[in-house]
């Protein structure tokens, strides 16, 4: 692999709008010795109703300056142009989201893949769908990728879709409607890195490609009973930003606060890499080919690990002897080989 850099996401719920916030966040990213940071759209107020508001898009801009940074950007979690109740909303939101990266200079936009149709029987609002449904949900998000790839295209910017990972509510929501638990992955096929690449290719864009995250494979893989470096090396040739983070691969229990999850190492914990099961050496060994940056995305309950987090994702990286060309160490120093 050949990193250009190393980053940390800044969290939404912490920022809540609060331009002071992003700023404090942003300082400690860098003093830190992170080269990148990850900005999520719903912590920053800049786009309402599908608009983007420019006034506030310059008052994140003001707030980026003082910060030797690149980012990227990743779109609203709930984000879906196969399943959403208004299609038109949805894309404007998503065109919106690409303005916004061109305006920073981020060069990713993280889109979450549509291919998740449970929110609606969830929600009572509808029954799970036909397989017809499915398949036409899943042509609806090629046909709007196929039409946002040429503007990510005329602003700089990547679409990188994220592949996802299962919930205790998905399987209560199968059992209720009288589904077995192995037909999960037919309503969640984003569980799958092939389903994310099997779309890819029918938008057939350079400017869509994917956003592998290491952690949500790593749970998807154990609830299917499937290979996680193969899984990898399925998206490998089409990865164009990576998520790290650590877990046990355990399906959450349905607690939703990380206080009740740590003491059973349960669900998507994002713990600092080194904390917890997953094999990062294998992993980036399966990503040889990966040009690009690293996002570590760690929850705010960790904060005073940031350090150790960015040290041990170097230590990895180094010994697979992947090449950093972007990273600051510790205390203001260069240093990839700790």
């Amino acid at each position: 692999m050949k990193i250009h850099g190393l980053g940390i996401n800044i969290a939404d719920d912490y920022v809540d709008g609060r331009q002071g916030r992003l700023s404090d966040r942003l300082r400690l990213a860098e003093r830190v010795g992170y080269t990148v940071a990850e900005l999520g759209i719903t912590g920053l107020n800049v786009i309402i109703n599908g608009e983007l508001i420019r006034e506030r898009v310059e008052a994140i801009q003001q707030a980026m300056a003082p910060f030797d940074l690149r980012y990227s950007v990743h779109a609203p979690g709930r984000s879906n142009l196969a399943f959403c109740h208004d299609p038109p909303l949805e894309y404007r939101v998503l065109q919106a989201c690409l303005r916004f990266c061109h305006a920073i200079g981020a060069g990713v936009l993280v889109y979450h893949s549509g291919l998740q149709a449970l929110e609606a029987a969830r929600s009572g609002t509808a029954p799970l769908p036909s397989d017809d449904e499915l398949a036409r949900g899943a042509a609806r998000e090629v046909a709007a990728l196929r039409r946002l790839a040429p503007l990510a295209a005329d602003l700089g910017v990547t679409i990188g879709m994220e592949n996802g990972d299962p919930h205790l509510w998905e399987y209560a929501v199968l059992a209720r409607t009288g589904k077995s638990a192995e037909q999960l992955v037919r309503y969640h096929e984003r569980l799958r890195t092939a389903a994310i690449v099997a779309q890819v290719e029918r938008v057939d864009h350079p400017s869509v490609g994917i956003t592998l995250d290491l952690a949500h494979l790593h749970l998807a893989t154990h609830a299917l009973g499937e290979d996680y470096l193969e899984a990898i090396s399925v998206a490998g040739p089409w990865v164009r930003h990576l998520h790290i983070n650590d877990n046990f691969g355990k399906l959450d229990r349905g607690f939703d606060a990380e206080r009740d999850r740590l003491p059973y190492g349960e669900a998507d914990l994002h713990l600092p890499p080194g904390w917890g099961a997953i094999p990062f050496v294998e992993a980036f060994e399966r990503l040889r080919e990966y040009e690009g940056d690293i996002v570590l995305e760690i929850k705010e309950r960790y904060l005073d690990h940031l350090g150790e987090a960015l040290d041990n994702t170097s230590r990895i990286l180094g010994e697979g002897g992947h090449e950093v060309v972007g990273l600051a160490g510790r205390e203001g120093r260069v240093d990839t080989d700790r």
